[in-house]
């Protein structure tokens, strides 16, 4: 548990890379590895990796598979610890290796350990996709959300739920991934007191994507995994929200290319579904008893266009 794997997923983002590269080069902690993945970018960002940090371990795809890349990295880690980063993080620091290393030795089933996402340079939140008010960042508490640019997992808990579906290619992945751990007996907590910045860039990140992978992937979500009448609650908040996002930012015709594709697979993935364990069931119970009020979120999340639902 003491060796950290650090795993950054690059897609077309060269100048992002570079940057989170060379604040990694800074941490001290001299037990740890970092692997890139280029997910297929073709752009020349692998060479500039190669030239500028030659003790990076470097994994080139030939094309995006999108969460599949991130599946190699994680293939690839020696780890206990493996930390994913996307290319547009910052600020992670020797501070926070340390405090992952205490929280996975004091947590024997911690599964996963989900960062504060940040602005860069500040503490204002950004990102913020748990079941709690934006005001509980700075605490601890147990989420069934996993930011896949900004967490550590334990190692041995990826080998025994499984790698990232990579038929879902990106958007809720990560709650796919969840689910499993939740329902092997791990933990997910999320903790204030690991932070990086996002230095969002936009480079890379089609204006559709969001409106179609969000839409189409939590249909699969509710198929897979959900009770019935949970998923009906579910796939109504969720399908409704993303059409008034997709009506209000000119999308609608990604919204109607994913409830069809959606719906084409749910006999498929009906035949793979797995419902919550009674302890899944009472994890999420519990998780979803501290969410904002349905007006709050609104308030919230109409005011932000390209908003995801993850």
């Amino acid at each position: 548990m003491t060796h950290v794997s650090i795993v950054v997923l690059t897609y077309r983002r060269p100048e992002a890379v570079l940057s989170l590269l060379a604040g990694l080069a800074r941490l001290r902690d001299a037990n740890h590895e970092v692997i890139v993945v280029d997910n297929g970018g073709g752009d020349g960002a692998a060479e500039a990796v190669r030239a500028a940090h030659p003790g990076v371990r470097l994994i080139v795809l030939p094309e995006n598979i999108g969460v599949g890349a991130r599946n190699r990295g994680l293939e690839a880690a020696r780890g206990g610890i493996v930390v994913t980063l996307d290319d547009d993080m910052v600020d992670f620091d020797d501070a926070d290796l340390a405090r992952l290393r205490a929280a996975f030795a004091a947590q024997p089933r911690l599964g996963a350990l989900c960062f504060k996402v940040t602005w860069p340079g500040t503490d204002r939140v950004r990102d913020w996709v748990h079941r709690r008010p934006v005001a509980d960042a700075d605490q601890t508490f147990p989420t069934y959300e996993v930011t896949e640019g900004a967490v550590a997992w334990r190692r041995h808990a990826l080998l025994e739920a499984g790698p990232y579906r990579e038929d879902f290619f990106i958007s809720h992945e990560g709650l796919d991934l969840a689910y499993r751990l939740l329902d092997r007996g791990w933990e997910i907590v999320y903790d204030g007191g690991v932070a990086v910045g996002h230095d969002h860039r936009a480079a890379g990140r089609p204006g559709w994507r969001r409106y179609y992978y969000d839409t189409r992937n939590l249909i699969w979500i509710a198929v897979l995994h959900q009770p019935a009448g949970y998923a009906a609650g579910y796939l109504a908040r969720g399908l409704g929200a993303m059409l008034v996002y997709s009506l209000r930012d000119g999308q609608l015709p990604a919204w109607l290319r994913a409830v069809r594709d959606g719906l084409q697979r749910v006999p498929e993935l009906g035949r793979e579904r797995r419902v919550w364990s009674a302890a899944t069931r009472a994890y999420v119970a519990a998780a979803d008893a501290h969410r904002p009020g349905f007006w709050a979120l609104a308030r919230r999340r109409l005011g932000q266009k390209g908003f995801s639902l993850e």
